[in-house]
């Protein structure tokens, strides 16, 4: 492959699902003589959605990256899942891209997902363009598609082509350098002359407001680079009308990774320069049946050859690579040798790698690298293996899996001793769930998480059991008497000592404590932990021989229930912070569902995107919010978003109380 930076275009197709990015893609790749038909999604032959989860939801659900060399210029086209379920491979080709081309239907507006990626490369210091496909839709207006694109990412977004026509009539495209109806070739100008850094053509710009097409073309690639230029193509991917003028603007004008500056996480230079020392970020990893892990990578100095060994920060050793790849869809790789600053390639057979890190060579130096920043999962399921073939394998296939997604966690919950797994949505866990299945032959059943509450006491009681036992020979006797009160909250669950006069002597004490301990972390109404509260033993009968620390601590523990049970216990329930970004339109609906059905209080409110976006923050208890996602989705048609982390403790209200006791403290009572 060329090693010029020039002619190098590495470009992360992005948008909402539907708008047509996998068809673009794969209409490009016949067009570059890549594929030999033209793949299709609808009848499943495309390059890219080769998944049994793809072809079944029709939809892709994995980053697929198609390469290719044709007339001196060297193609990596990133195609990215739509659905926000699986915005962690989108941010990971957005890194790794130089061009983030945000493709958008013509047959409805920019959505809130489409608008939040452009955000996102945006902030990146990515270069922009879209695609309006769709353009042979029902009752399609162009012009009218291009100020809703404006007013969603400001006066940025130029047209540089416009359609014949629309709806079924569409069959041809030029370019406003040859018919310009609207002025945009002045626009074009504008935005052109923001990023130039040539001050004699920018004077005399200014005095002549024009600009030959000579120079036009030669400034498009630095605005689009400096971010003051979004150029508008439009174009019909299945039935091809259009598809060579996009592919002639990207080869055309779009910047290569030379026109971009690299940095470390501590703001260091990064020279994309291929003599100097190797180093690279990986971007993806897929779990391959045949060959393993398949890591691809941007390399962002120097270069790699096949028979390298690479590092990584947390590397033991260097690991010979099992070779380097182009790739060509999900199922074909190629075979190269070299791989220079600017590519992106693939490589196998390296384990200890994550996404986000550098590699290097044994000679060169791991340095730290901006993290790929990704969505903290929000929605979780226990997983419980059906079999114990299945309980066996599960740990190692879980492990894959979530090395290929930053966004899928895997947790063994100490408190409920339950293994969790978190996503980013129902849809995201189910798919996960498949591929545990199809791929590892691990099969599994799930339910929701059960919630880790909180037990404690509102006020003082006393309580006393006596334990006795008689079998024929030594027998068991212990006696005590025990009062409890509330601590206050946060700080924790105290012992105390007042025993007088010898009635517990001193060496069995610390039995009755030890039997205290173990219900306060097991619980007494369910299986929840014991927080504030003291725990006093004041007296107590003990037996010269029968008495022992087993005895004692069954006494301890027993007293303990007695008073706890007394004492007006409650149970506290985690209250989360949420932090909620809708669409404004809907922001009404989402404050009388937090308020009058998630017992939620709303705590603060701002408007962001120009006022589309409304952004709640608000408290409500984790009980009333595990299924939020779904319900989120579906009250804001698949626009809403939101984070949550861990507020506080509070008392669960006595009716609700009752409900739970009802169901989770009949199950302690059979588990004990």
């Amino acid at each position: 492959m060329t090693s010029s930076l020039q002619g190098i275009r590495n470009l992360a197709f992005v948008g909402h699902p539907s708008a047509g990015k996998t068809t673009l893609i794969d209409a490009i790749a016949h067009s570059l003589g890549l594929t030999p038909r033209k793949g299709s999604v609808g009848d499943k032959t495309s390059i890219c959605d080769t998944e049994p989860e793809e072809h079944e939801k029709g939809h892709t659900l994995q980053l697929a990256v198609v390469q290719g060399t044709v007339r001196d210029t060297q193609w990596t086209l990133l195609d990215t899942p739509g659905y926000a379920d699986f915005i962690a491979d989108c941010n990971g080709a957005m890194v790794a891209a130089d061009i983030v081309v945000g493709v958008h239907s013509a047959t409805g507006k920019p959505t809130y997902n489409f608008q939040k990626k452009m955000e996102r490369a945006a902030a990146l210091g990515k270069g922009r363009v879209i695609v309006i496909t769709h353009i042979d839709g029902e009752n399609v207006d162009f012009d009218a598609v291009v100020e809703q694109l404006d007013a969603t990412l400001g006066d940025l977004c130029v047209p540089f082509d416009h359609p014949d026509t629309t709806g079924h009539g569409f069959s041809s495209v030029a370019s406003i350098f040859e018919v310009d109806h609207h002025g945009w070739k002045q626009n074009l100008m504008d935005r052109v002359m923001d990023a130039c850094e040539d001050e004699a053509l920018l004077a005399r710009y200014l005095e002549t407001q024009s600009l030959t097409d000579a120079e036009m073309h030669a400034e498009i690639p630095h605005a689009i680079a400096r971010g003051s230029l979004v150029p508008i193509l439009a174009c019909n991917p299945v039935s091809g009308v259009g598809v060579d003028r996009v592919l002639a603007f990207l080869a055309e004008f779009c910047p290569n990774p030379g026109s971009f500056e690299q940095s470390d996480a501590e703001g260091g230079k990064i020279e994309l320069d291929p003599e100097a020392p190797f180093l690279a970020q990986v971007f993806n990893i897929r779990s391959d049946p045949h060959v393993g892990k398949v890591c691809t990578m941007r390399v962002l100095a120097g270069q790699v050859h096949a028979s390298d060994a690479l590092v990584g920060p947390k590397s033991d050793k260097p690991e010979k690579l099992g070779g380097l790849f182009h790739q060509v869809g999900k199922k074909r790789r190629d075979p190269t040798d070299t791989a220079k600053a600017g590519e992106i390639v693939a490589f196998t057979k390296v384990e200890h790698v994550h996404i986000g890190e550098c590699v290097t060579t044994p000679a060169g130096k791991v340095r730290a690298l901006k993290p790929i920043a990704q969505p903290e999962p929000m929605v979780a399921l226990a997983l419980t293996p059906k079999s114990r073939n299945d309980e066996q394998k599960i740990g190692e296939a879980l492990r894959r899996l979530e090395a290929e997604d930053p966004t899928f966690v895997i947790k063994h919950d100490p408190e409920t001793h339950e293994l969790v797994a978190r996503g980013l949505s129902d849809l995201h866990l189910q798919v996960m769930e498949s591929r545990l299945k199809r791929r590892y032959g691990v099969d599994v059943s799930n339910s929701t998480p059960r919630i880790a509450y909180r037990e404690t006491v509102t006020r003082k009681a006393d309580g006393h059991h006596r334990h006795k036992k008689q079998s024929g020979g030594r027998g068991q006797f212990g006696e005590c008497f025990v009062r409890v009160k509330p601590n206050p909250k946060g700080t924790g669950v105290t012992f105390t000592d007042a025993v007088v006069g010898g009635s517990i002597p001193r060496n069995l004490i610390p039995a009755v404590e030890k039997g205290m301990r173990e219900l306060v972390a097991k619980g007494v109404l369910t299986h929840s932990q014991v927080v504030d509260l003291d725990f006093e033993v004041y007296d107590g009968k003990f037996h010269d021989v029968d008495s022992d620390e087993a005895s004692f601590k069954i006494a301890g523990a027993r007293a303990f229930i007695d008073a706890f049970q007394k004492a007006s216990p409650v149970l506290l329930e985690p209250v989360m912070e949420l932090e909620i970004a809708v669409p404004t339109d809907h922001a009404g609906a989402i404050f009388s569902d937090l308020t009058s059905h998630r017992r939620g209080h709303v705590v603060d409110q701002w408007t962001e995107a120009d006022g589309h976006v409304t952004v709640i923050k608000a408290n409500a208890p984790l009980s009333a919010i595990q299924t939020y996602q779904r319900d989120l989705k579906s009250q804001t048609a698949g626009e809403g978003t939101y984070s949550m982390k861990l507020l506080d403790y509070a008392p669960v209200p006595v009716q609700e109380q009752q409900k739970i006791l009802a169901v989770i403290g009949k199950k302690h009572e059979s588990d004990d």
